[in-house]
């Protein structure tokens, strides 16, 4: 064996069960470099993701309900969206655009990620058009000038991601990593059409440069004159729902297996937490959940469609990486009947970046996280009810 090289899979203490597996233990996962380092899976007789008190919210997992918040731009045109987190490199906003862009914008500091949590929209860029629904990321590279136009007033909800590292389809993970939705058909991306129609009308720019607001006006659109192009799909746009849930027979894979967007440098990446198959190993061997888990990354997760919990939709969930982040297993089932659709799907981001809550967001933070985190996320994400998983959050397993 050579200086560098460690031997995985080393067993130390009790092991109980298989670690997919359940039973009155609780376990938790320990990653280094996010989810590409090593790793060690404890088994646990407490939750240390429950500590009795906390000095600061910072340190401890919060959540919000974004159906309350109300960015200016859902009453102004010429509005911005409502800033909620914030870190080195990263900022999340969100948006309810209710009438369309009176300028054009072009972002000379973030890469964006678009998630169109709530409304359909149309997208000009300087590579074509496209349009945009519900379950749509949409990718909008730095330096280049967009418009957004919602197709309806109301109930419009947009969450946008802000990255100083560009954003490229996760297939790269498979050749560097190892594991990811290598089933992701990127194929079905939609890519912007060139119009190639010259619109002769003045047209601001509002220009976004090292922190500061400042404005381009030009005597055409740069939308619209722009009549072809070749090269790489920079912009493009990809439905959360085109991407297969993967699963294993035992139940969790761990969550680079459902990342589809990341940055280059990995300081970044999205999974797509579609409903996933159901496990046929039964327990002890076999779960249904996720075990805890502890590195050195930031998560963020965003309901996006739940019909177990609807009142959950548009909860917004910041997981620092200062406390385990808890999870809930419970005993894998298989259900009878015929095949149907699970209406069941969260985004998560995770981000080197150490992340922050603006002022507006901790306005708007629920009040107890402990219960509100199986409630409001965990609850929805894997099937348990609240009554469940407030029993839980008291310190019982569930019987």
């Amino acid at each position: 064996m050579g200086v560098n090289e460690v031997s995985s899979n080393i067993r130390r203490g009790v092991i109980p069960r298989a670690t997919t597996g359940i039973s009155e233990h609780l376990d938790e996962i320990y990653t280094q470099h996010g989810f590409f380092g090593q790793w060690v899976h404890l088994f646990r007789s407490r939750n240390v993701g429950f500590p009795k008190t906390w000095s600061s919210d910072d340190v401890m997992y919060k959540g919000t309900d974004t159906t309350t918040l109300a960015p200016a731009d859902q009453t102004d045109a010429a509005g911005s969206p409502m800033e909620l987190l914030r870190g080195d490199g990263i900022v999340v906003s969100l948006s309810r655009r209710s009438q369309p862009m009176p300028f054009a914008e072009l972002n000379a500091d973030y890469h964006q990620i678009r998630f169109y949590h709530r409304g359909e929209f149309l997208i000009e860029t300087e590579l074509g058009r496209f349009e945009v629904e519900p379950g749509d990321f949409a990718v909008i590279p730095k330096g280049l000038v967009y418009r957004e136009t919602p197709r309806q007033a109301d109930g419009n909800a947009v969450l946008i991601f802000e990255t100083a590292e560009p954003a490229e389809p996760a297939e790269e993970l498979w050749d560097n990593a190892g594991f990811a939705s290598f089933f992701t058909d990127y194929s079905a991306m939609k890519l912007p059409e060139p119009v190639g129609e010259i619109r002769n009308v003045e047209t601001e720019v509002r220009l976004k440069f090292r922190g500061e607001i400042h404005t381009l006006t030009y005597d055409f659109d740069p939308c619209s004159d722009v009549i072809g192009w070749v090269g790489d799909p920079v912009v493009f746009s990809l439905n959360v729902w085109d991407i297969p849930g993967l699963g294993s027979s035992h139940g969790f894979l761990p969550p680079p297996s459902g990342a589809v967007l990341m940055g280059r440098d990995k300081s970044f990446f999205f999974n797509v937490m579609s409903p996933k198959p159901f496990p046929n190993v039964p327990a002890p061997d076999g779960s249904i959940g996720a075990p805890a888990h502890m590195n050195d990354y930031e998560e963020v997760w965003f309901n996006h469609v739940a019909d177990a919990a609807p009142h959950t939709d548009g909860h917004l969930w910041r997981l620092p990486p200062s406390i385990p982040h808890p999870g809930i297993k419970r005993p894998p089932f298989y259900p009878e009947g015929p095949v149907e659709r699970i209406r069941e799907m969260k985004i998560n981001f995770d981000c080197r970046a150490g992340l922050t809550w603006t002022d507006a967001a901790r306005k708007a933070l629920m009040p107890d996280p402990q219960i509100g985190l199986y409630t409001s996320l965990a609850g929805t994400h894997i099937g348990v009810v609240p009554d469940e998983a407030s029993r839980y959050a008291a310190g019982r397993l569930p019987e």
